[in-house]
């Protein structure tokens, strides 16, 4: 058996006894506090925040962006297999992304983050020791397991955090702020690991990688769960379908919020990668992709950490014409342009996106309880997974046989017509939803 094989096959297995040797949370009971005296007392919620920023800047503190596509060139991987292993990333990510969310809104979202710590961990261990596409199809299963415990509980529990605190008002604030740590964390990580590559190599980015990513598990051992409502039916497929069907279905506002957030999630998903093999393509070096790397994510994080404030200056409707309209716009423009307005282009949507995102998340979160919000954040990612799953390949196959310059167009066509249709969508769900508030 293969070395990736059996790590493979150990990290299924250990689910179960790390979830079996985790301690059940005391704090994860009823809001009201005639159901429970303890819930008066001052929740600690600023250890949870700092928890998170850990978190968040494990997770995106990563060293290997800005040198992926050489180190998998260096490895004999063209275009098309390292969009296809993406979505290998991306289709592990969807089969458990519901599941694992509902499976938080049931234990508790901190063993849920702590799972998927330790499975971050060990996909990048398995990266580290592979050079085949074998071997880096191993690791990506494996991170995406991860990172479907992951996905929607770290948004969960910061909402219930500062709800359980009285600081509800204040997820914006927040949610912008870890976004804008992380988006600063890639930033220094474009030139740690552009350095890094330099003296020592593609690989050796790879096994510092592993590293930060395990300061996860202690930053995740270290949260508390906050108190929730409790779901009021009894867990199993059937409750898990009923949420889905009240998500997508029954909450028309709810609904049409996870829309427009998955495909605007598409989008800033698939261009991350797209600007790195539109670099390669054009024969930058490390040095130069590097560079453009840290401007670009240190525009999001900017314009992440000042999201309130950007927010409070547009109009609704300015601002999401911007979302639904200027970010799948920019595919186009990136493939019909030259190379200097195009990277200009690439700079404006990165800036768009450190708006979208904490922005979109807000108005979903308002329209969903604490009982069922990792699943309905679980919802959104599958979403976006399995959009890009299709996109991602679609682009590569469609660079392959004819050139990124047409895959672009066809791909900003189509997520242009989808996000424009669900951006009036979501306009009209809410204003429906604010005329009939008293």
């Amino acid at each position: 058996m293969l070395p990736w094989q059996l790590l493979t096959l150990c990290a299924k297995g250990s689910l179960h006894l790390v979830l079996k040797s985790l301690p059940d949370t005391p704090t994860r009971r009823p809001v009201s506090p005639e159901a429970d005296p303890v819930c008066t007392a001052p929740f600690p919620w600023r250890r949870n925040i700092y928890a998170l920023y850990v978190l968040k800047l494990s997770k995106w503190l990563m060293l290997i962006m800005p040198v992926v596509a050489l180190f998998y060139n260096e490895n004999g991987l063209d275009a098309e297999s390292i969009y296809l292993l993406q979505a290998i990333y991306s289709l592990s990510v969807a089969f458990l992304e519901i599941p694992s969310g509902y499976t938080a809104d049931i234990i508790g979202r901190r063993k849920s983050l702590i799972l998927g710590s330790i499975l971050g961990t060990l996909g990048f261990i398995v990266y580290s020791v592979s050079s085949s596409f074998a071997g880096f199809a191993a690791a990506e299963l494996i991170l995406g397991l991860g990172g479907s415990f992951i996905s929607g509980s770290d948004t969960a529990l910061l909402f219930d955090t500062l709800d359980a605190a009285n600081r509800r008002e204040e997820y914006l604030r927040f949610e912008g702020r870890i976004s804008a740590s992380g988006n600063f964390a890639e930033t220094a990580a474009a030139i740690l690991g552009g350095l890094l590559a330099a003296a020592l190599g593609y690989r050796s980015v790879y096994v510092a990688q592993t590293l930060i990513a395990a300061i996860a598990i202690p930053a995740s051992l270290l949260l508390i769960e906050p108190p929730v409502e409790k779901v009021q039916r009894h867990p199993g497929p059937v409750h898990l379908l009923a949420v889905c069907r009240h998500a997508l279905i029954i909450n028309k506002p709810l609904a049409a919020a996870i829309l427009q957030s998955s495909i605007t999630g598409i989008c800033t998903l698939c261009m991350a990668w797209t600007a790195q093999i539109y670099f390669v393509k054009q024969g930058y070096g490390a040095t130069i992709v590097t560079s453009l790397w840290v401007g670009l994510n240190l525009l999001l994080a900017l314009v992440s950490a000042w999201t309130p404030a950007i927010d409070r200056l547009l109009h609704p409707k300015l601002a999401l014409a911007l979302i639904a309209i200027a970010i799948p716009c920019s595919y186009i423009g990136l493939g019909l342009l030259p190379v200097i307005p195009a990277i200009c282009l690439l700079f404006v949507f990165y800036a768009l996106r450190g708006y979208a995102t904490p922005v979109l998340k807000n108005v979903t979160n308002q329209f969903c309880s604490s009982d069922i919000r990792a699943t309905i954040f679980s919802i959104r990612s599958l979403i976006i997974r399995v959009g890009f799953s299709i996109l991602g390949p679609a682009i590569g196959a469609l660079s392959g046989h004819f050139s990124l310059a047409t895959a672009l167009i066809c791909a900003g066509i189509v997520l242009t017509c989808l996000s424009a249709a669900s951006g009036l969508l979501l306009h009209r769900r809410l204003a429906e939803n604010a005329a009939t508030q008293p």
